[in-house]
């Protein structure tokens, strides 16, 4: 991670970059294509209680979406149940290699090298280190869509999955897409550029709290459900510059519907009907990035054991759920993760 620009970021927000924990272990396997991804072991507290898990961010993100600080941490919330979590960071995003020509890390970074490397690597790396022969796993927006890229394309060492907020389609005709599909290609003018998303959303964030409840803030999270403040730190330090291959990818969602490699020679959504490791699919009701339809098509396109379950009051929670809640949330440990743990716990029983 770039800590001289989050330290900057952070004294413009007046916020501190909350370090991780002593107990928290920095490991760095090495990718087959050569980038080294940065990953961060908390053992379990007790008693072990199951598999290892591995969690991973979605797109301009990097781990500390699933580690934020010691309230907001679906790590350390597992840890504390006894399962070993493991947090990932996708190349080029937290403390990942960045793109170096002269070292073999060329851009453009597409969707297509985190499933078909830093994933496999990272699963890989954590059956070594624990001696698990299989491996639970729980991703966030893109982080869900890379489980079901590797998945549909016969990717081994996964025992059970929970996708947060992960959608299959863009193209539902909303607002939000209309102008990424718009301005999308305009702003990524080429694949091999990184995005300064990081730099932008941390010259943003002193704003973040003065309008708590603005239609910028509802995008992405649900002032009821996390507070502004919480928001505004991940914004400081759990941002990630963004790939333009991944983001011309995403974008072409938009403009055919299917979910498919760059090529376009495999179609993910196709293929998931090939998958039989258990899903567990959430969505939040008030998702205006990943709509309860487009997760869903993620749930209908699903061939083996599955479970839906949408994060809404109608459904127990005590708060409606946007996009960012679903990991950072106020209620996240008990509305979220808790279900999730159940759902692993059910097909590995402690």
């Amino acid at each position: 991670m770039r800590w001289g620009w989050l330290l900057l970021l952070a004294g413009c927000a007046g916020l501190r970059v909350v370090p991780l924990p002593p107990e928290a272990e920095r490991h760095r396997p090495k990718t087959k294509d050569g980038w080294e991804i940065a990953l961060v072991r908390y053992r379990p507290q007790g008693p072990v209680t199951g598999r290892p898990v591995l969690l991973c961010h979605g797109i301009s993100a990097n781990d500390r979406n699933m580690d934020l600080d010691e309230r907001h941490s679906m790590a350390r919330w597992f840890a504390a149940q006894g399962r070993e979590a493991w947090t990932m960071s996708l190349r080029a995003t937290g403390d990942s290699d960045r793109p170096d020509p002269s070292k073999g890390r060329a851009l453009p970074i597409f969707f297509d090298d985190y499933w078909e490397h830093d994933l496999p690597t990272a699963i890989a790396h954590v059956r070594a280190v624990t001696g698990a022969e299989s491996i639970d796993y729980a991703g966030h927006s893109m982080g869900g869509m890379i489980a079901y890229a590797y998945l549909s394309q016969g990717g081994t060492g996964l025992h059970a999955v929970a996708t947060l907020g992960a959608p299959t389609r863009l193209d539902w005709g909303t607002g939000l897409e209309a102008i990424l599909a718009r301005l999308g290609p305009k702003v990524v003018s080429s694949p091999d550029v990184l995005l300064p998303s990081q730099l932008g959303a941390g010259l943003a964030a002193p704003f973040m709290t003065v309008v708590r409840d603005g239609p910028f803030q509802r995008i992405f999270y649900n002032p009821e459900s996390t507070d502004p403040s919480t928001w505004q730190r991940l914004v400081v330090y759990g941002t990630a510059d963004t790939a333009g291959g991944t983001a011309r990818q995403l974008l072409a969602l938009i403009a055919t519907g299917r979910f498919t490699s760059k090529d376009g020679a495999r179609d993910f959504r196709a293929d998931m009907a090939r998958i039989r490791t258990p899903v567990l699919v959430v969505a939040g009701k008030l998702d205006r990035v990943a709509l309860t339809p487009a997760v869903m098509d993620g749930y209908g396109a699903l061939g083996g054991p599955k479970r839906w379950l949408l994060i809404t009051r109608a459904n127990g929670a005590l708060g409606e759920y946007g996009h960012m809640d679903l990991v950072i949330g106020e209620r996240a440990p008990d509305e979220v993760f808790r279900p999730v743990l159940d759902f692993f716990n059910l097909h590995d029983p402690p």
